[in-house]
């Protein structure tokens, strides 16, 4: 995944979980760490109008225009922090991402890829790529077999 989508993706589900009453703690300092970093990078790059409609495309693509007019180009701290928030989504809040229509199936690190406990009655994961190691422990799917 290039680097805007990742961020992208990053954004529209911490935004989504931030809107969860139950989220947790680590959702949502992840998530404050990403906004913050992005003022500081790019001040003029507004993330409230995904942040009151996480599922709107419409905004996302107005989103991903402004960080491209910006010259977003995430560095290291950038994605690191992006990732660090889709951990947290993954492991914390995925139903947040997956109600505002994002996959988390289609990602892409530098470093290790660590799933665990995934529960699911359609459970895909596909086109995954890390640097290093893909760990993936308690899949299961709520589905009965096929027989």
């Amino acid at each position: 995944m290039e680097p805007i989508s990742l961020l992208l993706t990053a954004i529209v589900s911490g935004a989504a979980a931030a809107l969860e009453p139950t989220t947790k703690q680590a959702v949502k300092d992840a998530y404050e760490g990403l906004k913050a970093l992005i003022k500081r990078k790019w001040g003029e790059v507004s993330i409230e109008p995904v942040e009151r409609d996480p599922k709107s495309v419409k905004r996302r693509d107005v989103l991903k225009e402004d960080l491209e007019k910006a010259g977003a180009a995430p560095d290291e701290q950038m994605m690191r922090q992006a990732q660090e928030l889709i951990r947290a989504v993954k492991e914390h809040a995925p139903q947040a991402a997956q109600a505002a229509g994002i996959s988390l199936s289609e990602l892409e690190a530098a470093g290790s890829i660590n799933v665990r406990e995934l529960v699911g009655n359609n459970i895909s994961v596909n086109k995954l790529k890390a640097g290093k190691d893909i760990n993936i422990e308690g899949l299961r799917s709520e589905n009965p077999p096929v027989r």
